[in-house]
């Protein structure tokens, strides 16, 4: 069927050729036309560009984000932008999404769609989304074994092509509508755009950030005020790990802060958060505290203040408080939904109920802990910190209530509703475990079953 709209592709490049043909295949299919304005590469961007068949034109770099945007923009032809950079994409689900849903918003009053937006590594191999009961996440993979999102927030990168739409700002540049706001659909819970551009190896090779910084101070020094550009810098010193420069711009941000800000406001809430994640890792709690206490009055559907925190006191041994703040944070992120834009629990949803759950393991709250681990198990069973935990718990129980707890071998028969015992897989699975709760009882009883189904 052919498609009811055209869609425009554009990109600025500059010495991109590591990224440049994912960045051009994503949306190859579903794309009418892809234009590419580069900026002055020395690599082999250009010819591989329109080897892809790009459209490719130039543009002199003035220090100007928006200008090579605008310039960008005034060479598409279609219906609409989809504005990515060369180090951000969308995987194949969600790019089948996008005709689909822009035909929907056609004759609607919509200029753009806001989408969502995640940072990872440059070794992370990224899974398709999935949606498991009632727990829902984009899994990772990487080399070290571990998982998870180091930054997510939302961006507008789709829009309409119409000449009243532009960019300004010589760095992180908004998309500004002429004469009024510019009117957005939230497809954030729907889309993801994925970018690698943070990574330490492309920082470095780059060097984006001293490049940002030296933009934005040039911005700082005519409007001192401006608590977006005091965000975007700290933001800069962030990714350096500058953590101490990078809360100093964040507090003074904080001092400029409108009263009236919206709670959809992005960037001010994504200062509190980052004001957390500082403050929590640094062992400044009562800092930390009053971080919360104003990010949460500001946006009091932010489930991410909660998880922040609640994370924070659970890998310091906090458990009392880290069941608290996560907790809450589930029972915010349930309660407003699509309402709420909290990123970072959203697409660490599994990690938060680990943490939770080793929470109840940690304050003795057996019921609490098998509860929750059950959940959780049946929509992923092989969640390994849920299940020691669990076990712990039970191992704990039998320990305190001799007599009067769950026994190994009962344990053994309620693991049989979870996992299929006779496979060697899964009881391989148990075994290890059980020996890592160091549930040992439990564990000889698995070591004496016979698999009977490999």
């Amino acid at each position: 069927m052919e498609q009811k709209i055209r869609l425009s592709q554009c990109m600025i490049v500059k010495n991109e050729e590591k990224n440049l043909r994912r960045a051009l295949s994503w949306g190859r299919d579903i794309m009418w036309e892809q234009i590419v304005v580069d900026t002055g590469s020395t690599d082999r961007t250009v010819a591989l560009a329109e080897q892809m068949g790009a459209k490719v034109y130039h543009f002199p770099w003035v220090d100007d984000f928006a200008a090579a945007k605008n310039y960008a923009l005034e060479q598409a032809q279609g219906d609409w932008i989809v504005f990515l950079d060369a180090d951000e994409y969308f995987l194949p689900e969600d790019a089948g999404k996008l005709v689909p849903l822009l035909e929907e918003l056609q004759d609607s009053g919509f200029h753009a769609v806001t989408a969502g937006w995640i940072q990872i590594d440059e070794d992370t191999d990224v899974l398709q989304s999935r949606k498991e009961g009632k727990l829902e996440w984009l899994r990772t993979a990487r080399a070290d074994g571990g998982g998870g999102f180091s930054l997510a927030g939302t961006q507008v990168r789709i829009f309409r092509n119409q000449p009243g739409l532009r960019y300004q700002g010589r760095i992180h540049e908004k998309l500004c509508m002429a004469g009024g706001q510019v009117r957005c659909m939230d497809a954030g819970r729907e889309l993801s755009i994925l970018h690698t551009g943070y990574s330490a190896a492309e920082m470095k090779e780059k060097k984006k950030t001293e490049r940002n910084i030296a933009l934005i101070r040039q911005e700082i020094a005519q409007h001192p005020h401006d608590y977006k550009l005091l965000i975007y810098l700290g933001d800069s010193y962030f990714q350096q790990k500058n953590y101490k420069e990078a809360a100093h711009c964040y507090e003074t941000a904080v001092l400029y802060l409108p009263e009236d800000l919206g709670e959809d406001n992005i960037q001010g809430a994504m200062l509190f958060k980052h004001l957390l994640l500082i403050y929590m890792e640094s062992g400044e709690y009562e800092a930390a505290a009053e971080a919360y206490e104003k990010g949460t009055a500001r946006f009091p559907k932010e489930a991410d203040y909660d998880y922040l925190a609640g994370r924070g006191c659970t890998y310091g041994g906090r458990f009392r408080e880290g069941a608290f703040y996560l907790q809450r944070a589930l029972g915010l992120l349930e309660r407003y939904g699509s309402e709420s834009r909290s990123a970072l629990l959203a697409h660490n949803l599994l990690e938060a109920w680990e943490l939770l759950i080793r929470c109840d393991c940690e304050n003795g709250d057996l019921q609490q802990c098998v509860s929750r681990a059950v959940t959780v198990l049946r929509a992923a069973p092989y969640t390994c910190g849920v299940l020691k935990n669990m076990l712990m718990s039970f191992r704990k129980d039998e320990e305190a209530n001799q007599g009067k707890a769950a026994s190994a071998l009962q344990v053994r028969m309620f693991l049989g509703n979870l996992y299929d015992l006779q496979k060697a897989a899964d009881r391989r699975f148990v075994l290890e475990a059980a020996k890592d709760a160091g549930y040992d009882g439990l564990a000889a009883l698995l070591e004496n079953d016979v698999p009977e189904k490999s």
